[in-house]
């Protein structure tokens, strides 16, 4: 099977205080943020931030609403932090795989068993960054943690997460179906550290995302910034708040993840995003496109041109279109202070709007 190569991002956001540069941009902003607005009014988001990328910089960033509405009300600010949720997967281990292949260190042809002992013998790297491993699309964190804790076992939890995947039963053979999976990029978060000898964040944190500036981007963010951080899901009236909101995430994996966990602001993702787009189209696809899945959209004068989206769970999305170097980055924490609303219908009619 050939290389698939993976999704990229739809992201959008807004609060009381924005910022734009340059004379004009082609984005209907304007409109845009009547829909946010509209959004908030529905109580669908409580607040979100906007960041629009054109010609390879960032020409517009605004943040509305509020970041948080339980206990008390916080404003929207421009450098509000946000839980990423499966953003995570493309911007975190993705990102990683795609440097060790530049680099030399790995290959998407690898078998992932050469890194994760006793791992199924019959899958690639590439098959974990194209959701085609076979692999189940989640795993219940609860019954997993009680399993963890019945067993007394001298492994951490996350060993006992990857040990599970590793021998878990497949609902499709490898290269049959694709299957959206968070077990997949689990494992290759695994294989990243296996490689560099030191877990993900450490590496990210002191590596690309320190080179780019992106000085809150990652797992497990500091305590110091938590005035910061957009809370997501409130339980019994508490809301977590620097704590990753994705189960397996936050209780098996002790909040270090291949599938969530980092956190990071929409400015931050735009200049990652940036950073994406200055590479080369045979880096990206030898990388398999980072972890994200490539498709591609039709403009207004009717041609095609490559698209790069990917969305997160807690409400985050982003948009790139690599070949005219925009992208467009939505955070919100939809999730906040409850569980209950959908985006689908927000991200189309934005996507309409600021993906000319």
């Amino acid at each position: 099977m050939k290389n698939i190569l993976l999704i990229t991002l739809l992201g959008l956001g807004l609060s009381a205080c924005g910022r734009q540069v340059g004379d004009s941009i082609s984005y209907d902003v304007d409109r845009a943020r009547e829909v946010i607005e509209a959004a908030i009014a529905d109580t669908i988001i409580p607040g979100a931030v906007l960041c629009v990328v054109e010609e390879g910089k960032i020409v517009y960033t605004e943040a509305y609403g509020h970041r948080a509405v339980c206990p008390e009300k916080e404003v929207m600010t421009a450098n509000t932090i946000f839980d990423l949720a499966s953003l995570s997967k493309p911007l975190g281990a993705g990102t990683a795989m795609l440097l060790l292949c530049k680099e030399g260190k790995a290959s998407v042809e690898d078998w992932v068993s050469q890194y994760i002992p006793h791992y199924h013998a019959d899958v690639r790297i590439r098959h974990l960054m194209t959701h085609y491993s076979g692999l189940a699309a989640y795993m219940g964190a609860a019954r997993l943690d009680s399993m963890y804790l019945a067993r007394e076992m001298q492994l951490t939890r996350p060993d006992f997460m990857i040990d599970t995947i590793a021998t878990s039963r497949r609902p499709s053979a490898v290269g049959e179906k694709y299957r959206y999976s968070c077990l997949n990029f689990i494992s290759l978060q695994r294989v990243v550290e296996a490689i560099v000898g030191r877990d993900i964040n450490t590496y990210m944190r002191a590596g690309l995302y320190k080179d780019l500036g992106l000085e809150t981007m990652g797992w497990l963010p500091a305590d110091t910034l938590a005035y910061r951080i957009a809370p997501t899901e409130c339980v019994d009236g508490e809301c977590l708040r620097g704590e990753v909101h994705d189960p397996l995430a936050r209780v098996m994996m002790c909040g270090v993840s291949g599938n969530a966990g980092v956190f990071a602001t929409a400015e931050e993702v735009a200049r990652w995003a940036i950073w994406y787009m200055q590479l080369s189209d045979e880096v990206r696809a030898e990388g398999c496109n980072a972890g994200l899945w490539t498709d591609s959209v039709e403009t207004a004068s009717g041609m095609w041109i490559p698209r790069c989206r990917h969305t997160g769970y807690t409400g985050t999305s982003v948009t790139i279109l690599p070949t005219e170097k925009r992208a467009v980055v939505l955070l919100t924490n939809r999730v906040h202070p409850k569980d209950e609303h959908s985006l689908g219908a927000l991200r189309r009619e934005l996507n309409a709007l600021l993906v000319p």
